[in-house]
């Protein structure tokens, strides 16, 4: 696996972990139970928190996104969980639903899912990082609900004195989810600063490895997709990941990291003795993981893309043989339709690393047929194809893939998503990338008032790309008209409208 795909696979498939076992499709002991769940309407929610003296405990998914299907199907179920959330006000935020990019503006969210948990007067104690979110949230619950210092005061506290951080502040922060917080760590460096003072003061050694993996994987450098390590980086990660790989528990406790990003931190070590070492003891350690029965099955899947990736590009049989029978288990095992959503791309995913492109296919169009999001998997498709430089094929599963979506912002994300693969793909077909573009503006002008972070970044990269083939190929005339139409969009995005309007300059 690139390193490419670092952040990507932390953001959208690390937040698979669950409290339950291998699906069994067997009902739960909670089956009669539910969160009581305020959908969608925030400021109620807060005014409730704020006159019972309650937090509030939001959470922010989609329809579509793996990983929040995977915490729906396990975490949300588990009875001991739900009894924990009688304490705060739960609040079940899609990104679909009416004022939701506005809240996601205002709590800094950009990605899908996030847990934030807040005070009743509205500021943040605690988010909850992707990988820690499943597992460790019913005891992330008990810290919290009893806090009154804001995440603000914590970071300050911590900056300032770590030494007098308590045993709560130390488990918040370890569970903080470090790389999907721009309100606070908008600069990486900052994070990686805090992480490593962190790292040199933490009470214990689990926790001190804790931080030093998370700054070294957020501190790391990529160029011509590898990672590039300091000499001291270096340093770090070849004392480092033997001590984190010598104890099964903080395997366990940093598994995602594991899986999604410590091969490329090996594979960038100069000395190729060491590199063998550590990536045998890497793989070693995952596949007791992977074996582990009481972790869910995305979250077992993962640790194949660490084998994967020290293949460095070369997969040998034996490791396709491997590969193949972890999917084949996989598809045969997930038979709830929230685990599958997000076991099937795992699985997928991991077939098309292993360079099994056609299973992958196989696999994801045969789940078309199954998944109530199905323009999810066409997304997949149309990167596999992409993949094998076939750009029709491409393109055709992106216009899929948007033309049935669901949802205001999905809508939005699935139309730049079409557009972009004309634009990379076919760009010398002028009426395509008309026709495309033109799918995202008419999704913005149905989607008033929706212009906020998330939408806002994504439609900032789609404009920087299209301006960029405007003039490549001569056409101001389109982009011309194309900008005629976004400022009458842009007109009616209420408070997003000033940063609407320079959509195609920003990004």
């Amino acid at each position: 696996m690139g390193s490419r795909r670092i952040g990507l696979a932390l953001a959208l498939a690390a937040c698979v972990a669950g409290c339950q076992k291998e699906d069994t499709a067997k009902p739960q002991a909670a089956a009669t139970q539910a969160i009581a769940w305020r959908h969608g309407d925030v400021t109620d929610a807060l005014a409730e928190a704020k006159e019972g003296g309650k937090p509030v405990f939001l959470y922010w998914g989609a329809k579509w996104c793996p990983p929040c299907n995977q915490m729906k199907s396990t975490l949300f179920k588990d009875a001991a969980f739900i009894e924990r959330t009688r304490g705060f006000v739960p609040v079940y935020l899609d990104g679909d639903s009416p004022g939701a990019q506005r809240w996601g503006e205002r709590f800094g969210i950009s990605g899908y899912p996030t847990v934030i948990l807040l005070r009743p007067d509205g500021e943040e104690i605690t988010r909850l990082s992707a990988a820690s979110a499943p597992t460790r949230l019913a005891d992330v619950l008990r810290v919290a609900a009893g806090r009154s210092i804001s995440t603000e005061a914590l970071l300050e506290k911590a900056q300032g004195d770590p030494k007098a951080l308590s045993k709560d502040d130390w488990q918040l922060l370890a569970d903080y989810d470090w790389q999907n917080d721009p309100r606070h760590f908008s600069d990486s460096a900052r994070a990686v600063t805090l992480l490593d003072r962190l790292a040199g003061t933490a009470p214990d050694p689990a926790l001190q490895h804790r931080f030093a993996l998370l700054a070294l994987v957020i501190g790391a450098e990529e160029k011509d997709d590898k990672v590039q390590l300091t000499a001291a980086q270096q340093a770090k990660t070849a004392e480092l990941l033997p001590a984190i790989l010598a104890n099964p528990a903080e395997v366990t406790a940093n598994r995602q990291e594991l899986s999604y990003a410590a091969a490329p931190l090996i594979l960038a070590l100069p000395d190729a003795a060491t590199r063998a070492k550590l990536g045998g003891e890497l793989v070693g350690a995952l596949d007791r993981v992977y074996a582990d029965k009481a972790l869910p099955i995305p979250d077992r899947l993962g640790t194949g893309f660490a084998d994967i990736a020290l293949a460095d590009g070369k997969v040998p049989p034996a490791l396709l043989t491997k590969v193949r029978e972890r999917a084949a288990w996989a598809d045969s095992t997930a038979k709830d339709a929230m685990v599958r959503q997000s076991a099937i791309s795992t699985a997928a995913d991991l077939l098309h690393e292993a360079g099994d492109t056609a299973g992958a296919k196989q696999l994801l169009e045969a789940e078309l047929k199954r998944s109530a999001s199905p323009y999810y998997y066409m997304l997949g498709l149309s990167r596999i194809a992409e993949d094998e430089k076939d750009g029709k094929a491409a393109v055709e599963w992106a216009r899929k893939a948007y033309e049935g979506s669901e949802g205001p912002a999905t809508r939005v994300q699935w139309a730049i998503e079409y557009s972009k693969a004309v634009l990379r793909l076919t760009p010398g077909d002028k009426q395509a990338v008309e026709r495309s573009a033109s799918a995202v503006i008419d999704e913005l002008g149905k989607n008033g008032d929706g212009y906020y972070q998330r939408t806002r970044t994504k439609v900032a990269a789609w404009g920087k790309l299209l301006r960029s083939w405007s003039e490549k190929h001569g056409e101001s005339a389109v982009l011309g008209r194309f900008e005629a139409r976004m400022a009458d969009v842009c007109a009616r995005q209420g408070e997003g409208a000033a940063s609407c309007r320079n959509w195609a300059q920003a990004g």
